[in-house]
């Protein structure tokens, strides 16, 4: 039997200390607990095509405020963000279009983990390093 999805839970390591994007990553993290629980009930085929959908438009939301931010504060590793971000973006389309061909395509246990280890890793490890220079934009406004 497989282990039923972690779920991930917001906290003060995963804080970038921008409210508006600290806001945007407890959804993307709700979203990704919304397909957790769906795997754990077992009613994880509709559900994965809602979040997948659902993911991808806040996403790219997510991502276009995110470096918008990054651009107005000046933040010199805004590139390799957004390359980053692009690739993310790309695999989820990827994945979109795959469970749209075909459902069964997509396995929700395995999607849930690897979004689950993507986004929890790109906050600490990437999201973190641009947090400094965003706070001190915030301060001088």
């Amino acid at each position: 039997m497989d282990q039923a999805p972690q779920i991930v839970t917001w906290s003060a390591n995963l804080s970038v200390g921008v409210d508006h994007l600290d806001a945007h990553h407890r959804r993307l993290i709700e979203l990704l607990n919304q397909l957790g629980g769906a795997v754990t009930l077992g009613d994880s085929r509709q559900v994965t095509g809602m979040v997948l959908g659902e993911l991808i438009r806040y996403v790219f939301y997510h991502f276009g405020e995110e470096e918008r931010l990054m651009e107005e504060a000046g933040y010199q590793d805004l590139d390799a963000h957004r390359q980053s971000h692009r690739i993310m973006a790309e695999h989820v389309r990827t994945l979109e279009q795959a469970y749209d061909r075909d459902p069964c395509a997509v396995v929700a246990a395995e999607l849930h983990g690897f979004l689950a280890d993507w986004l929890v890793h790109h906050i600490r490890a990437e999201d973190s390093r641009y947090a400094p220079t965003l706070c001190q934009m915030a301060q001088a406004v």
